[in-house]
């Protein structure tokens, strides 16, 4: 398997079937998560209590599966989302089976979480939970195939022991639940604004290392500058932004301001409030905040998948000139994510890629 550590550059010298530099442009190809056997990650108790609801803080322990109807109404959900890509053109790829109750691990339902596509590279992140560390092994046959087909995959080169990153005597860094002892940092911690620009965070598992990583894997063609939403809780940007197109995003409210945007790649776009998510208590929110009513996927610019539920953001998108694809997916955030984090896009139509 070819292993190309030197950083991304944006190219187009092969023909290659990854090729997405944005969070919009007609989706292609995709990989969508499967739920089997996801466990509850079992954590340093700094890092749960740093980014878990408290209510569910007792769950997070080695050798607790999700409950099985919480798991198999996911999966159902993930095939269902599956299905309609599928039924509108997008060619869709599934992760590799994994028992992660085997490998002490967490699931393969949130495969943005450890890839970032830039250009026809698959850059790996490293990220910092040690029950991610064995995630890549869920893609491997897919990154394999994409490579056979003239993409270049990019590992992190960062060792897979997290321990050094709660190491007591470092401290945290920045008030955050890691230290600065390796580079970490989570691909959803990060979007892709398209001419070479990505945005992110630091975070409860992305620090300064790993940003400074994320900079030299990508290389002079890029930039990356950090935004500042106000989240003590902090764990994946897409929960905070969402950009629907070039020259327009939604924000939390509760996290961001337009003001607080001005100096960075955001500051001449329009910026709206996200509507404020409404409570629920069933299925679970195991892992997040009712704020993953954010966590859309842009199919292009007339479609947005959105939960099926979220009549309040269905009713905004459609004032936009979207149309929203209603797609039930309830289960699957009881696991951690929704749309962006279920899916990686692999390949978005662009003139830059053809």
């Amino acid at each position: 398997m070819r292993h190309d550590p030197r950083p991304a550059e944006p190219t187009t010298r092969r023909s290659t079937r990854v090729g997405s530099d944005n969070e919009w442009d007609p989706l292609e190809e995709c990989v969508v998560g499967t739920a089997h056997r996801s466990m509850f990650p079992a954590e340093d108790a700094r890092m749960i209590r740093a980014t878990m609801p408290r209510e569910h803080w007792h769950r997070f322990v080695a050798g607790n599966p999700f409950p099985a109807d919480i798991v198999d109404n996911a999966q159902r959900e993930l095939d269902g989302l599956a299905a309609l890509l599928e039924s509108r053109g997008v060619c869709v790829h599934r992760p590799h089976a994994v028992d992660w109750s085997r490998l002490g691990g967490y699931t393969a339902a949130m495969p943005r979480d450890g890839f970032l596509v830039v250009g026809d590279r698959i850059v790996e992140a490293p990220m910092a939970w040690r029950s991610r560390r064995n995630e890549l092994s869920a893609y491997l046959p897919l990154i394999r195939a994409y490579e056979q087909d003239g993409a270049t995959w990019v590992p992190s080169g960062v060792s897979r022991d997290s321990a050094c990153l709660l190491d007591g005597a470092a401290g945290p860094h920045d008030g955050w639940a890691i230290n600065d002892s390796r580079p970490a940092w989570d691909a959803a911690d990060f979007l892709r604004l398209g001419g070479g620009i990505v945005v992110g965070q630091l975070s409860h598992v992305t620090n300064r290392s790993g940003v400074e990583h994320l900079r030299e894997r990508l290389g002079p063609g890029y930039r990356v500058q950090l935004l500042e939403p106000d989240d003590p809780h902090a764990m994946h940007i897409d929960a905070s932004l969402c950009p629907l197109r070039e020259g327009l995003a939604l924000y939390n409210p509760d996290r961001l301001t337009p003001r607080a945007l001005r100096h960075t790649p955001l500051r001449d776009w329009q910026l709206l409030p996200a509507p404020a998510p409404k409570r629920r208590s069933r299925p679970p929110l195991y892992m997040t905040s009712p704020w993953i009513s954010m966590n859309l996927l842009v199919l292009g610019p007339e479609h947005v998948l959105v939960e099926a539920a979220d009549e309040d953001m269905c009713a905004l998108l459609e004032r936009l000139g979207y149309q929203p694809l209603r797609c039930p997916f309830r289960h699957v955030q009881s696991l951690g994510g929704s749309f962006h984090c279920a899916t990686l896009d692999i390949r978005r139509r662009s003139d830059r890629h053809r």
